[in-house]
């Protein structure tokens, strides 16, 4: 008889091709091949409250009526939605009681043998009661954005509880794990790292030419949330030095977020328009063709009170595509970077050193493509979602022995 799982989540492809991150349907989808997978996640407007994806049997719970004004999750992400918004923030509590019920229902209805709980809260939080209800083990993964930026003594407490009563935890990064156990040292036995997984087959080394509008232009690229903490402030500032090195050099800004609006001002500020496009969110299969035209991926991140970069996962994806990259030396991007093996990393909030090193690798062509290509190795090599979820995998089997 197949064991089976429930995945719990709050970032979760709404539907086919949606621009919500989809790492935890990649890795899940995978796992069904050995294991009977059902997820939960949110519901959102106009999605579908119970349909199959891949191999998975995905639900979606409602947490606030009328369900137009779901405001808490995707768009942004549930810290940058309380933060925006009073009624995302009268809807957390709502949220976490309609996916406790809704999971304890789907636990004992479908005879669940496990939980999978991605994000420490309120996934883990859940978790947690539904396995002392129910005697079932709890598997808790935690991805950095439900850990850096929560510091508070109540939430710290929440933190603790979750780890305490975890049956074993992941981690998506050495950095992930460095700032867990510093927190948290009684539990590091249950800490394993195991990073969100790449699409190799289709994030991959492959000829695209350049669209039309492009086939001039030097092509600088970002791809993720817009938030200061992701730091394009800086990479902004570094665009006029640039410019004067090349003046057909574009940098395209692939991604949305609150503070979208601060960044189009500064490029307005710095005389920089013609020069920057921000492009929105897009679906994954678009944006891999991004990655292949791009002459240099840049991710500037900072590590702020607010949290730092745990992972990147544009990151691996523009390195797996066998780009040349550059990256701030702050969380779990020195663990990927190699300096001037697969990438180029420079100190952050520095504009002058992202300058210098992009100017450098636009200068050299042939140091660019080398990066590229030992960048795509090493991603093949150790971040294939083959990999990651066969790690996954012995994981399951160990907690349903």
């Amino acid at each position: 008889m197949i064991e089976k799982v429930l995945v719990i989540a709050t970032t979760f492809p709404r539907w086919i091709n949606d621009t919500t991150p989809g790492f935890v349907y990649e890795l899940s989808n995978r796992i069904a091949a050995r294991y009977k997978i059902i997820v939960l996640a949110p519901h959102y407007n106009k999605a579908s409250k119970r349909e199959n994806m891949g191999k998975l049997e995905i639900r979606r719970f409602a947490y606030f009526k009328p369900e137009s004004l779901q405001k808490l999750c995707y768009e942004g992400g549930i810290i940058p939605n309380m933060k925006k918004s009073f009624l995302a923030k009268i809807q957390m509590p709502l949220l976490v009681a309609s996916e406790f019920f809704t999971s304890y229902r789907i636990v004992k209805k479908d005879h669940i043998n496990m939980i999978h709980a991605h994000w420490i809260l309120p996934q883990g939080f859940v978790g947690v009661f539904l396995k002392k209800l129910l005697k079932i083990p709890l598997l808790v993964t935690i991805h950095g954005s439900d850990l850096f930026p929560l510091k508070n003594k109540l939430l710290k407490k929440l933190q603790n509880f979750v780890m305490k009563n975890s049956d074993y935890v992941t981690v998506n990064s050495n950095a992930t794990r460095n700032e867990l156990v510093q927190r948290f040292p009684n539990y590091i036995s249950k800490i394993k790292v195991i990073p969100m997984g790449v699409d190799v087959n289709l994030f991959k080394k492959r000829k695209v030419r350049k669209p039309k509008q492009y086939t001039k232009n030097k092509i600088l690229l970002f791809v993720g949330r817009l938030s200061d903490q992701k730091g394009l402030q800086y990479l902004i500032d570094s665009m006029p030095e640039i410019i004067k090195y090349d003046s057909k050099v574009k940098l395209l800004i692939i991604g949305e977020g609150p503070y979208g609006k601060i960044l189009q001002e500064k490029s307005h500020n710095n005389k920089i328009e013609k020069h920057v496009e921000f492009l929105g969110s897009m679906s994954v299969a678009k944006i891999s063709k991004y990655y292949n035209f791009a002459d240099i991926f840049v991710m500037p991140s900072l590590s702020t009170k607010t949290g730092t970069e745990a992972l990147g996962l544009s990151l691996l994806e523009a390195m797996a595509s066998g780009c040349a990259v550059v990256g701030t030396n702050v969380g779990g991007i020195p663990f990927v970077i190699k300096n001037n093996y697969n990438g180029i990393l420079i100190r952050q909030k520095d504009h002058q050193k992202l300058s210098n090193a992009i100017i450098a690798l636009l200068k050299n062509r042939k140091k660019s493509i080398k990066l590229g290509n030992n960048a795509a190795e090493f991603i093949r090599k150790n971040y294939s979602w083959d990999k990651i979820s066969k790690e996954f995998i012995k994981i399951y089997g160990d907690l349903l022995k």
